[in-house]
């Protein structure tokens, strides 16, 4: 457990500010929706993915220790797309499982491109220990 800890702290709290961020733009500018499209969202999604696919290999966690780190990290996109976008601000919760799903997608599709970029670079957890992961 310790692994996924070291994993997702900073990138949970990271998207969880991004996410809130976004929320409340749109919240206050409803207009922004037509801004906050999948190709604006899908590089800041994949990069949370491949800072987590990196973070759990260099923690010594494996190829697919990396990709349940990606799965528990793509919960936060799609909670969000559901209930913030789809009913909160009344979208409707087809559009929000539609695009929390993507979201989710795109965040492993990043940890995988991460996860494989450490693995191939030799990142193990010599590189980033557990003394650098607060």
């Amino acid at each position: 457990m310790d692994l996924f800890d070291r994993t997702l702290k900073w990138p949970v709290i990271s998207l969880l500010v991004t996410g809130a961020t976004h929320f409340t733009l749109e919240a206050i500018r409803p207009d922004l929706r037509n801004t906050f499209t999948p190709p604006v969202l899908a590089p800041i999604l994949l990069s949370h993915g491949g800072w987590v696919g990196h973070r759990a290999i260099g923690a010594g966690g494996t190829y697919l220790h990396a990709i349940v780190a990606a799965t528990i990290l793509g919960i936060l996109p799609i909670m969000l797309d559901i209930v913030g976008f789809g009913v909160i601000l009344g979208r409707g919760s087809d559009v929000g499982i539609l695009a929390g799903v993507f979201g989710c997608a795109v965040i492993v599709f990043g940890t995988l491109i991460g996860a494989g970029f450490a693995l191939s670079s030799g990142a193990t957890q010599t590189s980033v220990g557990p003394d650098r992961a607060a």
